[in-house]
Formats: C-alpha cells, sequence, structure tokens
C-alpha cells in the first residue's frame, strides 16, 4: 500500500523547476497558479485554502453534491472524475494536477500533461480524516497557504467538540435507490466524525474501501435503538408512504433527521459541514 503523495512528471526536473523531498514529503520550487483538481475532495481543500482550481471535474455536480464550499463562478469542467477529459486537460496548460491516489486515470496518462500530486484519503488503512488532515497540511505547503491550513485544522477541531448526552448509537446512510441504502462505517470520514465527537456507530458490519455497505432497507430493523441520519437526496414519496419504512422502529418513535447533501467521501471541509449539520444529533 502506498501512503505517501506522488508528485511526478517526465522531464519535470529538468530546467528552473526542481522537485524537492524531505522526511516523505513533497514541494515544488514556487506555488503553482493554475490548478486542476479531479477528485472533489482535493478540490474542496483548494477552494478552503483560498486557492480555488481553474477547473473540476464534473463541476456542475460538485455544486449540487458537495455545496460548501462553493466553487468560484466560472470554474472549468474537465470531464468525469474517473476518466477526465485528456484533451482539454491539454488545452489548459495547468502547473498542476491534483487527483487522489489510486483512483481514476492513471498517472501515466496525466504526467506528460503536467506535474501530478496525487494524495491518498480512502485506503485499507482506513483512517481518511487522519489522510485528509495530512493531504490539508501537503497541499498548503505546496501552495505556501500554511496560515491557512492552520485556520483549516482549527475550525475542524472546533467542529469535533464532543456534545450531546443521549447514548443511542446513529447510522448514516444514504440512499441508492428507494430499496437499497448505503451505510456508512468504518472507513469512511463521517464515522471518523462520530467517533471524534464521542458518538457510536451502530453499524459494525463489514464496509468496503470507502466505508460502507450497501443493503436493502430492512436491515435498518436490526438496529432498532439507533438515530437515523439520512443524507440528502433522499426519496421523499417513499418516507412519506412507504410500508416497509414506515413500519421500522426508528420511523415510529421519531429519530430520524434528514440532512442536506454533504460529500460522503469528502476531505476536511465535508467532515466540517457534516459536523456542523449533525449538530448534537
Amino acid at each position: 500500500m502506498v501512503t505517501g503523495t506522488v508528485l511526478s512528471r517526465r522531464g519535470f526536473l529538468a530546467g528552473a523547476a526542481a522537485v524537492a523531498a524531505a522526511n516523505g514529503r513533497v514541494a515544488l520550487a514556487g506555488a503553482p497558479g493554475r490548478i486542476v483538481a479531479l477528485d472533489w475532495a482535493l478540490a474542496e481543500t483548494l477552494v478552503a485554502l483560498g486557492h480555488a482550481p481553474l477547473a473540476v471535474a464534473e463541476a456542475p455536480l460538485y455544486s449540487q453534491r458537495v455545496i460548501e464550499p462553493a466553487l468560484p463562478p466560472g470554474t472549468l469542467d474537465v470531464g468525469l472524475r474517473n476518466w477526465p477529459n485528456l484533451e482539454a486537460l491539454q488545452a489548459l496548460r495547468p502547473d498542476l494536477i491534483v487527483t487522489l491516489e489510486g483512483y481514476g486515470v492513471p498517472l501515466a496518462r496525466l504526467e506528460p500533461i503536467a506535474p501530478v500530486c496525487a494524495l491518498p484519503l480512502y485506503t485499507a488503512g482506513r483512517r481518511p480524516l487522519h489522510l485528509a488532515r495530512a493531504a490539508t497540511t501537503e497541499l498548503a505547503s505546496l501552495l505556501g497557504r500554511e496560515a491557512q491550513a492552520v485556520r483549516l485544522l482549527s475550525d475542524l477541531d472546533r467542529a469535533l467538540t464532543p456534545v450531546g448526552t443521549d447514548d443511542r448509537p446513529v447510522l448514516i446512510l444514504k440512499f441508492a435507490d428507494e430499496r437499497i441504502v448505503d451505510i456508512y462505517g468504518q472507513g469512511s470520514l463521517f464515522d471518523d466524525v462520530l467517533r471524534a465527537r464521542g458518538l457510536r456507530n451502530s453499524w459494525t458490519g463489514v464496509t468496503n474501501i470507502w466505508g460502507f455497505a450497501s443493503t436493502g432497507i430492512e436491515e435498518l430493523a436490526r438496529h432498532p435503538e439507533a438515530r437515523l441520519l439520512i443524507i440528502d437526496p433522499a426519496p421523499t414519496d417513499l418516507m412519506q408512504r412507504g410500508a416497509i419504512w414506515r413500519a421500522l422502529p426508528q420511523v415510529r418513535a421519531g429519530r430520524t433527521r434528514v440532512l442536506p447533501p454533504v460529500w460522503v467521501f469528502g476531505g476536511l471541509p465535508s467532515a466540517i459541514r457534516f459536523a456542523g449539520l449533525m449538530g448534537t444529533t
């Protein structure tokens, strides 16, 4: 498993641009100006650091799923997150491409276009909040935005203050469709947030590398004491009229909350947003 930052480009060491490595960290000689982000967690982190990317993969959908921090008007779209438009990338002549390590287009396809910074977040190590902190620090170092990173990390620490006296466990879920839900457990960003705030996650079952398990809504009945945190978009008709849904013990007891959209595979800004939206649960 690779857990470090990958920063590469064939021939990048030639000329005035130089790469220096120390203590496992990678730094550029001179802060890059034109950055393309192929992952939303890294895009939101760049915005939060005050260095908005020139272009983002699936930029229009970002505004519906990530919400905050918002991309500036005029942010360009470069195609799919898992396979961007390489011709469009080439035409933009970016100084740096930021992407998620181990996901999407192979680095060898990106390296001829621009230097590539690939950062790990969701890995077999299942520590996304820890890795999001590290990614924030790494990006801040590359951009000369260390002071902004300190403020962002302070915001996170405040958001993670333990709160609440209800010792009921929590289930975090998002509808895949009207019959299937994704439940977020170990390895998810939001599970890390729950635990940091002193709350218990009712889901202790197997999760994938992204930290969730997909199951039928009837599985929720196996957690009768849990509080349900449902991340929008949710099927309104099902929640109002669905017989199985309305029969769930949590629904009958009124222990459900629907949260506005927040990016489940995010970085520090999404962790802060989720903590704020859930409040004291």
